[in-house]
């Protein structure tokens, strides 16, 4: 591991560790920034999704549909199947732009991304070509944003858990593999675009007119049609960071009640001796394949040297809705 590297993640465990984050440093704004953070967090209130909580089966579900049937995917760690119930709350319509990441930088005093190599500099442009398309973060970063959300409003704003953003995903736990209006991936017959997700060709019409990677170009988070319950984006379009540390055989030994997930780190990364934590949905995925399915389980470590089109949405643990 380089020493920036290092130097970050020791920074990220002992934030953690301390219960603390950069978002909590104090800034004196002017009238007319406090405006248009007021207006900013009017805006976000205002793309609250209010989900009443209840129980549901948590995992690969396919094959207890199926009636005995067989799974959905071979993955180990979205199994055994196992009923969680939920409180309600309220989680954010949209990924968090890249327009907006930025605002909330300034506001917060803190530096813009920075990334060393031009190729990474390269990279998150093309995440970030379109307008209103979203934000690039870490999970230390992704933390931070909720934070000052919660800071500024005085809600408790936070990270989603797993099972919070499951539960979304699937239109109040229900048996729905792909978080779409429909519940599955659909195309244009004849032109191969797709209706309610990204397909290769569409990435690639952007890759001929920009002369860019369309692999990894990031669309508006509003292009396709919402959820059944009115959210964007959750089976493409950028991985989510979700709060949980990510561990391979929790759904063995899972909370019933609100689980937050593992209470400790548990999966250490070789290449730089940070923890895993998890992410949700998917970034370009194969519709035959399982990611971006409603219960697939990813992972990366909180904080990358690069960007690595992970993005993020913010939950707030109310269970009243937001006015």
């Amino acid at each position: 591991m380089n020493n920036y590297r290092l130097y970050r993640y020791s920074v990220f465990l002992f934030l953690i560790g301390s219960g603390c984050d950069n978002s909590s440093q104090s800034i004196k704004h002017s009238p007319q920034e406090q405006e248009e953070i007021q207006q900013y967090i009017n805006k976000v209130k205002s793309d609250l999704v209010y989900i009443k909580g209840g129980t549901f089966w948590m995992g690969d579900f396919c094959k207890k549909m199926r009636d005995g049937g067989p799974y959905c995917s071979p993955e180990k760690d979205t199994k055994p199947l196992h009923e969680v119930e939920l409180s309600s709350y309220s989680i954010g319509k949209f990924k968090v732009t890249h327009e907006d990441y930025d605002f909330y930088l300034k506001m917060a005093g803190l530096p813009k991304q920075y990334f060393k190599e031009k190729f990474e500099v390269d990279m998150l442009a093309t995440m970030t070509l379109f307008e209103n398309s979203p934000a690039v973060v870490t999970w230390s970063e992704s933390h931070n944003y909720c934070s000052w959300l919660k800071k500024e409003t005085g809600l408790p704003f936070s990270l989603p858990t797993e099972a919070q953003w499951e539960y979304a995903a699937r239109s109040h736990g229900k048996y729905i593999l792909v978080a779409t209006d429909t519940g599955v991936w659909r195309e244009d017959s004849k032109t191969k675009q797709g209706e309610n997700y990204a397909t290769d060709e569409d990435r690639q019409i952007v890759e001929d007119k920009f002369g860019i990677n369309g692999v990894l170009v990031h669309f508006p988070v509003d292009k396709y049609p919402a959820t059944p319950l009115g959210l964007y984006g959750m089976a493409d379009n950028g991985y989510e960071w979700v709060k949980d540390w990510y561990d391979p055989d929790y759904y063995k030994y899972p909370s019933q009640k609100d689980p937050q997930g593992p209470e400790k780190p548990v999966v250490k990364d070789k290449d730089t001796g940070q923890y895993w934590k998890v992410r949700r949905g998917g970034n370009n995925p194969d519709p035959t394949g399982d990611v971006g399915l409603t219960f697939f389980r990813g992972y990366n470590i909180p904080d990358n040297d690069f960007p690595d089109g992970t993005t993020v949405r913010c939950v707030v643990n109310s269970p009243e809705p937001i006015k």
